[in-house]
């Protein structure tokens, strides 16, 4: 009796160490296939031109790394030269930001700023922490909080949304500023 029972605690243990192994060679392939990157840059300068040539967006990034899963394009450190018509260019700045492969939209967050650069500039300068940039309809927009300033003056609104091209500024709600002569 002795001994079949030797032998049924050595079948259990060798069965509970194989379903064990396998296990972990399963969790280890599976780690591995999610860890494998898309593609990653270090300093990169994108650039994208429209059917005719002339640049259109200029983006610089400390660090851009594709999303193996999603395919979404993760960026840290963004600057955005962004001409959304010949006397109509911009310049946004983020901490990161990100955009699906194939997608119109870039996502900019963590201290955006929105400038006019160029000829036309008015001197005014938006912040939020999180910013849409529809590449198609050359729309600016956010629901978050946002100041904008051009000093002396600032104004403080709950969202907005700004057409790049015709340079109007849409505030949605809770709008409060500071006018001085």
């Amino acid at each position: 009796m002795r001994t079949s029972t030797y032998l049924l605690v050595g079948t259990v243990a060798m069965a509970s160490w194989w379903l064990a192994s396998r296990d972990a060679h399963q969790t280890s392939l599976s780690n591995r296939q999610q860890a494998a990157p898309g593609y990653y840059f270090q300093d990169a300068t994108l650039t994208e031109t429209d059917a005719t040539g002339h640049t259109i967006l200029t983006l610089t990034t400390r660090h851009a790394e594709q999303d193996p899963q999603n395919r979404t394009i993760h960026l840290r450190e963004i600057t955005v030269d962004y001409h959304s018509a010949a006397d109509a260019e911009w310049r946004l700045r983020a901490d990161r930001g990100s955009m699906p492969v194939g997608a119109d939209v870039l996502t900019l967050r963590g201290n955006v700023e929105l400038y006019a650069i160029g000829e036309r500039t008015t001197g005014a300068i938006v912040h939020t922490d999180l910013l849409s940039l529809d590449r198609i309809h050359h729309i600016a927009s956010t629901a978050n909080p946002a100041v904008i300033e051009w000093p002396p003056h600032k104004m403080s609104a709950r969202g907005f949304k700004l057409d790049l091209t015709r340079r109007t500024l849409a505030l949605e709600n809770a709008v409060h500023g500071t006018f001085r002569r």
